[in-house]
Formats: structure tokens, sequence, C-alpha cells
């Protein structure tokens, strides 16, 4: 991880923008793992479906 990070502030990365992948990728990481992952999705489309 603290190559990573390394990485990307020698990418020209800021601060904010290091700090918000990383808390994406445990976002994503979290669903991935949720056992209710498709049932989640599926939820969240019918809802994002109905609001149009």
């Amino acid at each position: 991880m603290l190559g990573l990070l390394g990485d990307a502030i020698d990418a020209g990365w800021s601060k904010d923008e290091i700090l918000a992948a990383m808390i994406a990728l445990a976002d994503d990481t979290a669903l991935a793992m949720h056992e209710n992952v498709l049932l989640s999705v599926e939820t969240e489309l019918r809802k994002f479906k109905k609001k149009r």
C-alpha cells in the first residue's frame, strides 16, 4: 500500500485524489465481499429506475 501511495505522489496526484481513490477502493472491496452483492445491486438499480 505504501508503494502505491509513493507511486501516486510521484505521478502528481494530490492528497485529496489519493484519499478519494483509497476510499473508492475500500467501498468497492466491501461491496464485492458482501454476500448479497447481486441482490444489493439489483435493489439499487430498481430504485434508480423508479426515480426516472
